[in-house]
Protein backbone atom coordinates (compact mmCIF):
# COMPACT_ATOMS: atom_id res chain seq x y z
CA UNK A 1 0.00 0.00 0.00
CA UNK A 2 3.28 2.29 0.75
CA UNK A 3 4.36 1.70 -2.44
CA UNK A 4 1.20 3.01 -4.65
CA UNK A 5 0.59 5.55 -2.20
CA UNK A 6 3.95 6.84 -3.06
CA UNK A 7 3.23 6.45 -6.93
CA UNK A 8 0.30 8.57 -6.31
CA UNK A 9 2.03 11.32 -4.65
CA UNK A 10 5.00 11.14 -7.21
CA UNK A 11 2.03 11.55 -9.98
CA UNK A 12 0.63 14.33 -8.77
CA UNK A 13 3.97 15.68 -8.06
CA UNK A 14 4.53 15.34 -11.64
CA UNK A 15 1.25 16.79 -12.96
CA UNK A 16 1.60 19.92 -10.52
CA UNK A 17 4.75 20.35 -11.84
CA UNK A 18 3.62 20.85 -15.56
CA UNK A 19 0.97 23.21 -14.23
CA UNK A 20 3.28 25.14 -12.79
CA UNK A 21 5.99 25.31 -15.31
CA UNK A 22 4.00 24.98 -19.17
CA UNK A 23 3.60 28.32 -20.73
CA UNK A 24 -0.01 30.27 -20.37
CA UNK A 25 -1.97 31.55 -23.23
CA UNK A 26 -0.18 35.08 -23.22
CA UNK A 27 2.92 33.82 -23.66
CA UNK A 28 1.93 32.11 -26.36
CA UNK A 29 0.73 34.30 -28.24
CA UNK A 30 3.40 36.72 -28.01
CA UNK A 31 5.66 34.42 -29.68
CA UNK A 32 3.22 33.71 -32.05
CA UNK A 33 3.28 37.38 -32.60
CA UNK A 34 6.74 37.50 -33.04
CA UNK A 35 7.25 34.96 -35.38
CA UNK A 36 5.11 36.48 -37.95
CA UNK A 37 6.73 39.81 -37.62
CA UNK A 38 10.06 38.32 -38.06
CA UNK A 39 8.51 36.30 -41.19
CA UNK A 40 7.36 40.11 -42.46
CA UNK A 41 10.54 41.25 -42.09
CA UNK A 42 12.55 38.91 -44.09
CA UNK A 43 10.12 38.84 -46.67
CA UNK A 44 11.25 42.32 -47.44
CA UNK A 45 14.39 40.99 -48.69
CA UNK A 46 13.10 37.29 -49.82
CA UNK A 47 9.43 37.40 -51.13
CA UNK A 48 9.51 33.44 -51.11
CA UNK A 49 10.53 33.48 -47.63
CA UNK A 50 8.82 31.68 -45.08
CA UNK A 51 10.05 31.49 -40.89
CA UNK A 52 8.43 28.39 -38.95
CA UNK A 53 8.85 27.34 -35.50
CA UNK A 54 10.44 24.34 -34.70
CA UNK A 55 12.00 22.83 -31.22
CA UNK A 56 10.15 22.42 -28.01
CA UNK A 57 8.96 25.61 -27.82
CA UNK A 58 6.35 24.31 -30.79
CA UNK A 59 6.07 21.04 -29.90
CA UNK A 60 4.57 21.66 -26.46
CA UNK A 61 7.49 19.84 -24.83
CA UNK A 62 9.23 23.61 -23.46
CA UNK A 63 9.04 25.22 -20.46
CA UNK A 64 7.17 28.69 -20.23
CA UNK A 65 9.31 31.49 -21.25
CA UNK A 66 11.77 29.19 -23.03
CA UNK A 67 13.62 30.66 -26.09
CA UNK A 68 11.57 30.25 -29.42
CA UNK A 69 13.38 28.63 -32.38
CA UNK A 70 12.44 29.96 -35.27
CA UNK A 71 13.72 28.63 -39.14
CA UNK A 72 14.07 30.43 -42.47
CA UNK A 73 12.74 28.19 -45.54
CA UNK A 74 12.45 29.25 -49.16
CA UNK A 75 9.32 27.88 -51.15
CA UNK A 76 11.46 27.80 -54.24
CA UNK A 77 14.33 25.58 -52.59
CA UNK A 78 13.43 21.89 -52.24
CA UNK A 79 13.59 21.37 -48.27
CA UNK A 80 16.01 18.68 -48.57
CA UNK A 81 18.23 20.88 -50.84
CA UNK A 82 18.04 23.47 -48.01
CA UNK A 83 19.03 21.29 -45.48
CA UNK A 84 22.48 20.53 -47.63
CA UNK A 85 23.82 24.56 -47.31
CA UNK A 86 27.46 24.62 -46.36
CA UNK A 87 27.88 25.95 -42.55
CA UNK A 88 29.33 29.29 -44.63
CA UNK A 89 26.19 29.40 -46.71
CA UNK A 90 24.04 29.69 -43.65
CA UNK A 91 26.24 32.29 -41.76
CA UNK A 92 25.80 34.42 -45.29
CA UNK A 93 21.88 33.93 -45.01
CA UNK A 94 22.16 34.35 -41.40
CA UNK A 95 24.17 37.63 -41.90
CA UNK A 96 21.77 39.55 -44.27
CA UNK A 97 18.52 37.99 -42.50
CA UNK A 98 20.75 40.01 -39.01
CA UNK A 99 21.01 43.48 -41.16
CA UNK A 100 17.21 42.96 -41.24
CA UNK A 101 16.55 42.46 -37.89
CA UNK A 102 18.79 44.53 -35.80
CA UNK A 103 16.82 47.20 -36.56
CA UNK A 104 14.02 45.79 -34.62
CA UNK A 105 15.31 43.62 -32.05
CA UNK A 106 18.44 42.98 -30.22
CA UNK A 107 20.78 41.27 -31.03
CA UNK A 108 22.60 39.35 -27.91
CA UNK A 109 24.65 36.62 -30.09
CA UNK A 110 25.96 35.60 -33.31
CA UNK A 111 26.96 31.64 -32.85
CA UNK A 112 28.75 30.79 -35.85
CA UNK A 113 30.85 28.11 -35.39
CA UNK A 114 28.30 26.40 -33.92
CA UNK A 115 26.79 23.10 -35.55
CA UNK A 116 24.08 24.60 -36.67
CA UNK A 117 24.43 28.69 -36.68
CA UNK A 118 22.41 30.95 -34.84
CA UNK A 119 21.50 34.34 -33.76
CA UNK A 120 19.99 34.73 -30.42
CA UNK A 121 17.68 37.89 -30.28
CA UNK A 122 15.41 39.67 -27.86
CA UNK A 123 12.05 41.37 -28.46
CA UNK A 124 11.60 44.27 -25.76
CA UNK A 125 7.97 44.83 -26.80
CA UNK A 126 7.07 41.16 -26.46
CA UNK A 127 9.65 40.11 -23.91
CA UNK A 128 10.64 36.74 -25.86
CA UNK A 129 13.82 35.72 -26.75
CA UNK A 130 14.29 33.48 -29.69
CA UNK A 131 16.66 32.01 -32.08
CA UNK A 132 17.27 32.70 -35.96
CA UNK A 133 18.61 29.84 -38.00
CA UNK A 134 18.77 28.50 -41.66
CA UNK A 135 16.10 25.52 -41.32
CA UNK A 136 16.00 22.01 -42.67
CA UNK A 137 13.41 19.15 -42.79
CA UNK A 138 14.56 17.27 -40.32
CA UNK A 139 14.02 20.44 -37.42
CA UNK A 140 10.24 20.34 -38.61
CA UNK A 141 9.37 16.41 -38.63
CA UNK A 142 11.39 15.91 -35.31
CA UNK A 143 9.00 18.93 -33.82
CA UNK A 144 5.74 17.27 -35.31
CA UNK A 145 6.58 13.79 -34.10
CA UNK A 146 7.15 14.80 -30.70
CA UNK A 147 4.15 17.21 -31.13
CA UNK A 148 1.97 13.71 -31.89
CA UNK A 149 3.76 11.39 -29.66
CA UNK A 150 2.53 14.02 -26.89
CA UNK A 151 -0.58 14.76 -27.86
CA UNK A 152 -1.22 10.86 -28.17
CA UNK A 153 -1.06 9.84 -24.45
CA UNK A 154 -1.33 12.55 -21.66
CA UNK A 155 1.72 10.66 -19.68
CA UNK A 156 3.86 12.36 -22.17
CA UNK A 157 4.05 16.22 -21.11
CA UNK A 158 4.60 15.49 -17.33
CA UNK A 159 6.71 12.72 -17.21
CA UNK A 160 9.23 15.07 -19.88
CA UNK A 161 9.02 18.21 -17.51
CA UNK A 162 9.41 16.17 -14.70
CA UNK A 163 12.80 14.75 -16.65
CA UNK A 164 13.57 17.82 -18.03
CA UNK A 165 13.13 19.69 -14.57
CA UNK A 166 15.07 17.06 -12.72
CA UNK A 167 18.01 17.29 -15.35
CA UNK A 168 18.05 21.07 -15.18
CA UNK A 169 18.36 21.26 -11.64
CA UNK A 170 20.77 18.82 -10.66
CA UNK A 171 23.00 20.71 -12.87
CA UNK A 172 23.09 17.93 -16.24
CA UNK A 173 21.26 19.16 -18.93
CA UNK A 174 24.25 21.98 -20.12
CA UNK A 175 25.36 20.23 -23.78
CA UNK A 176 27.72 23.41 -24.19
CA UNK A 177 29.97 21.98 -21.97
CA UNK A 178 29.62 18.03 -21.84
CA UNK A 179 25.94 17.30 -20.78
CA UNK A 180 23.19 16.00 -22.44
CA UNK A 181 21.07 18.58 -23.96
CA UNK A 182 16.92 18.66 -22.90
CA UNK A 183 16.18 17.68 -26.13
CA UNK A 184 18.47 14.29 -25.28
CA UNK A 185 16.76 13.21 -22.19
CA UNK A 186 13.22 13.83 -24.00
CA UNK A 187 14.50 11.15 -26.43
CA UNK A 188 15.63 8.76 -23.59
CA UNK A 189 12.40 9.22 -21.98
CA UNK A 190 10.77 8.56 -25.43
CA UNK A 191 13.11 5.25 -26.04
CA UNK A 192 12.27 4.34 -22.14
CA UNK A 193 8.02 4.12 -23.10
CA UNK A 194 8.68 2.16 -26.60
CA UNK A 195 10.80 -0.07 -25.29
CA UNK A 196 8.66 -1.36 -22.27
CA UNK A 197 5.24 -0.81 -23.14
CA UNK A 198 4.59 -1.65 -26.93
CA UNK A 199 1.58 0.25 -27.42
CA UNK A 200 3.71 3.34 -27.48
CA UNK A 201 5.62 2.13 -30.43
CA UNK A 202 3.69 4.03 -32.76
CA UNK A 203 4.64 2.50 -35.85
CA UNK A 204 2.03 4.01 -38.23
CA UNK A 205 3.31 7.33 -36.83
CA UNK A 206 6.78 6.90 -37.51
CA UNK A 207 6.35 5.21 -40.78
CA UNK A 208 4.15 8.65 -41.66
CA UNK A 209 6.92 11.27 -40.57
CA UNK A 210 9.20 9.02 -42.28
CA UNK A 211 7.64 9.45 -45.73
CA UNK A 212 7.67 13.23 -45.19
CA UNK A 213 10.89 13.20 -45.10
CA UNK A 214 11.29 12.87 -48.94
CA UNK A 215 9.20 15.51 -49.66
CA UNK A 216 10.79 18.28 -51.70
CA UNK A 217 8.14 20.69 -51.70
CA UNK A 218 7.83 23.00 -48.53
CA UNK A 219 4.07 23.26 -48.90
CA UNK A 220 3.42 20.03 -49.71
CA UNK A 221 5.36 19.19 -46.35
CA UNK A 222 3.32 21.46 -44.53
CA UNK A 223 0.02 19.85 -45.61
CA UNK A 224 1.60 16.29 -44.64
CA UNK A 225 2.32 17.56 -41.17
CA UNK A 226 -0.84 19.54 -40.53
CA UNK A 227 -3.42 16.78 -41.87
CA UNK A 228 -2.06 13.89 -40.30
CA UNK A 229 -5.15 11.83 -39.15
CA UNK A 230 -4.63 10.72 -35.53
CA UNK A 231 -3.99 13.97 -34.53
CA UNK A 232 -7.43 14.42 -33.40
CA UNK A 233 -7.62 11.33 -31.07
CA UNK A 234 -5.40 11.15 -27.89
CA UNK A 235 -5.77 7.68 -26.23
CA UNK A 236 -4.75 7.06 -22.91
CA UNK A 237 -4.45 3.08 -23.83
CA UNK A 238 -6.18 1.92 -20.49
CA UNK A 239 -4.19 3.55 -18.26
CA UNK A 240 -4.26 1.76 -14.90
CA UNK A 241 -2.21 2.63 -11.62
CA UNK A 242 0.99 0.72 -12.25
CA UNK A 243 1.31 2.69 -15.70
CA UNK A 244 0.26 6.22 -14.30
CA UNK A 245 2.45 9.14 -14.87
CA UNK A 246 4.90 8.46 -11.44
CA UNK A 247 5.09 4.59 -11.96
CA UNK A 248 6.83 4.95 -15.07
CA UNK A 249 8.82 8.26 -14.12
CA UNK A 250 10.17 5.68 -11.28
CA UNK A 251 11.08 2.71 -14.28
CA UNK A 252 12.48 5.32 -16.21
CA UNK A 253 15.31 6.28 -14.19
CA UNK A 254 15.97 3.04 -13.08
CA UNK A 255 16.04 1.83 -16.52
CA UNK A 256 18.62 3.56 -17.14
CA UNK A 257 20.83 3.70 -13.87
CA UNK A 258 20.42 -0.23 -13.78
CA UNK A 259 19.51 -1.59 -16.69
CA UNK A 260 20.17 0.23 -20.04
CA UNK A 261 23.47 -1.61 -21.44
CA UNK A 262 24.84 1.89 -22.85
CA UNK A 263 28.24 0.60 -23.33
CA UNK A 264 26.93 -1.82 -25.79
CA UNK A 265 24.02 -0.31 -27.28
CA UNK A 266 21.98 2.60 -29.23
CA UNK A 267 19.21 4.40 -28.38
CA UNK A 268 16.87 4.41 -31.44
CA UNK A 269 13.57 5.59 -31.42
CA UNK A 270 12.97 4.79 -35.16
CA UNK A 271 13.47 1.12 -33.95
CA UNK A 272 11.57 1.26 -30.70
CA UNK A 273 14.34 -0.91 -29.18
CA UNK A 274 18.20 -1.07 -28.98
CA UNK A 275 20.24 -1.65 -31.66
CA UNK A 276 24.21 -2.51 -31.38
CA UNK A 277 26.71 0.15 -31.22
CA UNK A 278 28.98 -1.51 -33.41
CA UNK A 279 26.69 -2.04 -36.27
CA UNK A 280 24.81 1.53 -36.06
CA UNK A 281 28.24 3.20 -35.83
CA UNK A 282 31.75 2.82 -37.50
CA UNK A 283 33.67 4.22 -34.67
CA UNK A 284 31.34 3.37 -31.59
CA UNK A 285 32.21 4.97 -28.04
CA UNK A 286 31.75 2.48 -25.23
CA UNK A 287 32.12 5.00 -22.46
CA UNK A 288 29.26 7.58 -23.14
CA UNK A 289 25.45 7.38 -23.85
CA UNK A 290 25.02 6.69 -27.55
CA UNK A 291 21.44 8.20 -29.09
CA UNK A 292 20.53 7.87 -32.61
CA UNK A 293 18.35 11.05 -33.78
CA UNK A 294 15.09 9.77 -35.05
CA UNK A 295 15.22 11.25 -38.60
CA UNK A 296 19.20 12.32 -38.55
CA UNK A 297 20.03 8.78 -38.45
CA UNK A 298 23.76 9.90 -38.87
CA UNK A 299 23.50 12.28 -36.27
CA UNK A 300 24.67 10.55 -32.00
CA UNK A 301 22.68 13.07 -29.79
CA UNK A 302 25.31 11.97 -27.35
CA UNK A 303 28.14 12.72 -28.70
CA UNK A 304 28.29 15.97 -27.15
CA UNK A 305 28.75 14.27 -23.74
CA UNK A 306 32.83 14.81 -24.48
CA UNK A 307 34.38 13.82 -21.47
CA UNK A 308 34.41 10.70 -19.20
CA UNK A 309 33.69 12.80 -16.16
CA UNK A 310 30.42 13.91 -17.92
CA UNK A 311 29.21 10.84 -18.50
CA UNK A 312 29.87 9.95 -14.74
CA UNK A 313 27.91 12.83 -13.37
CA UNK A 314 24.99 11.59 -15.71
CA UNK A 315 24.59 7.92 -14.80
CA UNK A 316 25.20 8.81 -10.72
CA UNK A 317 22.41 11.31 -11.12
CA UNK A 318 20.20 8.33 -12.28
CA UNK A 319 21.30 5.89 -9.78
CA UNK A 320 20.70 8.91 -7.11
CA UNK A 321 17.45 9.57 -8.44
CA UNK A 322 16.35 5.71 -8.66
CA UNK A 323 17.22 4.87 -5.21
CA UNK A 324 15.59 8.11 -3.79
CA UNK A 325 12.00 7.31 -5.55
CA UNK A 326 12.64 3.62 -4.55
CA UNK A 327 12.20 5.06 -0.35
CA UNK A 328 9.41 6.80 -1.36
CA UNK A 329 10.93 9.90 -1.55
CA UNK A 330 9.04 12.78 -3.62
CA UNK A 331 9.92 14.57 -6.95
CA UNK A 332 10.69 17.62 -4.98
CA UNK A 333 13.58 15.55 -3.59
CA UNK A 334 15.18 14.30 -6.57
CA UNK A 335 14.78 17.63 -7.93
CA UNK A 336 16.68 19.77 -5.34
CA UNK A 337 19.80 21.09 -6.02
CA UNK A 338 23.13 19.53 -4.59
CA UNK A 339 25.10 22.47 -2.94
CA UNK A 340 27.74 20.49 -2.67
CA UNK A 341 27.85 19.04 -6.24
CA UNK A 342 30.38 20.36 -8.56
CA UNK A 343 27.92 22.94 -10.44
CA UNK A 344 27.78 24.46 -7.19
CA UNK A 345 31.00 24.89 -5.76
CA UNK A 346 32.68 24.83 -8.94
CA UNK A 347 31.95 25.76 -12.53
CA UNK A 348 34.23 23.06 -14.25
CA UNK A 349 33.32 19.16 -13.29
CA UNK A 350 37.07 17.92 -14.91
CA UNK A 351 39.19 19.84 -12.49
CA UNK A 352 37.01 20.89 -9.84
CA UNK A 353 37.94 24.57 -10.32
CA UNK A 354 36.36 27.99 -10.75
CA UNK A 355 37.06 30.77 -12.93
CA UNK A 356 36.10 28.52 -16.08
CA UNK A 357 33.55 26.26 -17.83
CA UNK A 358 34.22 22.77 -18.71
CA UNK A 359 34.65 23.76 -22.08
CA UNK A 360 37.59 25.63 -21.50
CA UNK A 361 39.26 23.41 -19.30
CA UNK A 362 42.37 23.41 -19.79
CA UNK A 363 42.84 19.35 -19.35
CA UNK A 364 40.75 19.50 -22.96
CA UNK A 365 44.01 20.89 -24.87
CA UNK A 366 44.37 18.74 -27.83
CA UNK A 367 47.69 18.22 -29.38
CA UNK A 368 47.07 20.45 -32.27
CA UNK A 369 49.11 22.82 -34.83
CA UNK A 370 46.91 25.59 -34.44
CA UNK A 371 46.01 27.41 -31.76
CA UNK A 372 42.42 26.47 -31.24
CA UNK A 373 41.44 24.64 -28.02
CA UNK A 374 38.94 21.61 -28.78
CA UNK A 375 36.37 20.65 -26.66
CA UNK A 376 36.60 16.95 -27.65
CA UNK A 377 38.56 14.25 -26.13
CA UNK A 378 41.50 13.43 -27.64
CA UNK A 379 40.23 10.13 -28.41
CA UNK A 380 36.74 9.08 -28.94
CA UNK A 381 37.69 5.42 -28.60
CA UNK A 382 37.77 5.39 -24.69
CA UNK A 383 37.08 9.19 -24.12
CA UNK A 384 40.57 9.83 -22.21
CA UNK A 385 43.46 12.60 -23.36
CA UNK A 386 46.90 12.62 -24.26
CA UNK A 387 46.69 9.95 -26.96
CA UNK A 388 44.14 9.89 -30.51
CA UNK A 389 42.33 6.40 -31.58
CA UNK A 390 45.48 5.37 -33.62
CA UNK A 391 47.42 5.01 -30.59
CA UNK A 392 44.85 4.05 -28.09
CA UNK A 393 46.25 1.05 -25.69
CA UNK A 394 42.52 -0.30 -25.99
CA UNK A 395 42.57 -1.28 -29.78
CA UNK A 396 45.17 -3.63 -29.28
CA UNK A 397 42.57 -5.97 -27.33
CA UNK A 398 40.56 -5.47 -30.32
CA UNK A 399 43.38 -6.66 -32.74
CA UNK A 400 44.23 -10.26 -31.44
CA UNK A 401 41.37 -12.24 -31.35
CA UNK A 402 42.18 -14.32 -27.91
CA UNK A 403 42.39 -11.21 -26.19
CA UNK A 404 38.59 -10.02 -26.78
CA UNK A 405 37.45 -11.84 -23.40
CA UNK A 406 40.44 -10.24 -21.10
CA UNK A 407 39.46 -7.42 -22.22
CA UNK A 408 35.74 -7.57 -21.09
CA UNK A 409 37.46 -9.14 -17.48
CA UNK A 410 39.40 -6.22 -17.48
CA UNK A 411 36.22 -4.08 -17.44
CA UNK A 412 34.87 -5.70 -14.82
CA UNK A 413 37.88 -5.70 -12.80
CA UNK A 414 38.20 -2.02 -13.51
CA UNK A 415 34.87 -1.56 -12.34
CA UNK A 416 35.47 -3.45 -8.59
CA UNK A 417 39.04 -1.68 -7.84
CA UNK A 418 40.39 1.86 -8.36
CA UNK A 419 43.67 0.70 -8.97
CA UNK A 420 44.32 -3.26 -9.41
CA UNK A 421 47.40 -4.11 -7.89
CA UNK A 422 48.20 -8.14 -7.29
CA UNK A 423 44.78 -9.36 -9.31
CA UNK A 424 44.28 -11.91 -12.02
CA UNK A 425 42.55 -11.77 -15.34
CA UNK A 426 41.61 -14.97 -16.86
CA UNK A 427 42.38 -15.25 -20.94
CA UNK A 428 40.39 -17.02 -22.71
CA UNK A 429 42.19 -18.70 -25.46
CA UNK A 430 39.41 -20.82 -27.34
CA UNK A 431 39.75 -20.58 -31.25
CA UNK A 432 43.27 -20.83 -31.16
CA UNK A 433 44.07 -24.09 -28.81
CA UNK A 434 42.41 -26.88 -30.09
CA UNK A 435 40.92 -27.53 -26.76
CA UNK A 436 39.36 -24.79 -24.59
CA UNK A 437 41.50 -23.67 -21.95
CA UNK A 438 42.46 -20.19 -20.12
CA UNK A 439 45.38 -19.21 -18.13
CA UNK A 440 45.61 -16.24 -15.30
CA UNK A 441 47.77 -13.48 -15.59
CA UNK A 442 49.19 -11.53 -12.97
CA UNK A 443 47.71 -7.75 -12.96
CA UNK A 444 50.73 -5.71 -12.31
CA UNK A 445 50.30 -1.84 -11.22
CA UNK A 446 52.54 0.27 -13.69
CA UNK A 447 52.85 3.94 -13.01
CA UNK A 448 51.84 6.03 -16.15
CA UNK A 449 54.86 6.35 -18.49
CA UNK A 450 55.98 5.83 -21.58
CA UNK A 451 56.23 3.21 -23.55
CA UNK A 452 59.66 2.75 -23.98
CA UNK A 453 60.36 2.99 -20.48
CA UNK A 454 58.13 -0.17 -19.10
CA UNK A 455 59.68 -3.12 -17.76
CA UNK A 456 59.84 -6.09 -20.07
CA UNK A 457 56.33 -8.00 -20.24
CA UNK A 458 56.35 -11.04 -18.56
CA UNK A 459 56.20 -14.26 -20.83
CA UNK A 460 53.44 -16.63 -20.45
CA UNK A 461 53.58 -20.10 -22.28
CA UNK A 462 50.98 -21.93 -23.21
CA UNK A 463 50.61 -25.73 -22.72
CA UNK A 464 51.99 -27.29 -25.62
CA UNK A 465 49.13 -30.28 -26.10
CA UNK A 466 46.64 -27.44 -26.05
CA UNK A 467 48.21 -26.24 -29.78
CA UNK A 468 51.06 -26.75 -32.16
CA UNK A 469 52.34 -23.43 -31.25
CA UNK A 470 53.73 -22.59 -28.13
CA UNK A 471 51.71 -18.85 -27.34
CA UNK A 472 53.24 -16.41 -25.62
CA UNK A 473 50.82 -13.12 -24.39
CA UNK A 474 51.72 -10.31 -22.22
CA UNK A 475 49.59 -7.33 -20.94
CA UNK A 476 50.87 -4.48 -19.37
CA UNK A 477 48.48 -2.37 -17.15
CA UNK A 478 48.86 0.70 -16.85
CA UNK A 479 46.36 2.22 -14.10
CA UNK A 480 42.97 2.29 -15.06
CA UNK A 481 42.36 1.98 -18.90
CA UNK A 482 45.76 2.50 -20.76
CA UNK A 483 46.97 -0.88 -21.67
CA UNK A 484 49.39 -2.49 -23.84
CA UNK A 485 48.88 -6.19 -25.43
CA UNK A 486 51.41 -7.96 -27.69
CA UNK A 487 52.42 -11.33 -28.93
CA UNK A 488 55.25 -13.72 -29.68
CA UNK A 489 55.12 -16.78 -31.76
CA UNK A 490 57.27 -19.68 -32.23
CA UNK A 491 57.27 -22.42 -33.70
CA UNK A 492 57.81 -25.50 -31.33
CA UNK A 493 59.91 -28.41 -31.57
Amino acid sequence: MGAVNSVRKLTVDSLALLEQLEPNTAELVAKSAVRLRVQQLLQQKWPTCRVLPFGSSESGLGFGGCDVDLGIYFEDVDVDAQGQYLPQERINLLTSACEHLSGVYEVQQFVRNARVPVIKLWDPKQQVAFDVCVGGINALLNTAFLKHFGWMDPRVRPLVFAVKFWAKQRGINDSVNGMLSSYGYTLLLIFYLQSQHAEMQLPMALAHFYNLQSQKKLSVLLEGLQSFPAMDSPSTYGISEMESVGALLAGFFDFFAYRFNMEDEVVSIRMGKAVSKTTKWSHPSSWRLSIEDPFELAHDVGRVIFHRKGQEIIHSEFKRASTLLSKNYRLADICVPDHSSWNIVSSCYICCCKGHVTRRCGQLVRRHSSSVTSTFSDCWYCGDHGHYKAECPMLFFRSIPCLIKAADDYKILAKATSKPKCETISLSLVGIAKAPTSILIPVPSFPKAPWSKLPDAPLIEEEKTCAPQSLYVYVLFLAFVNVKVGTHRRIAD
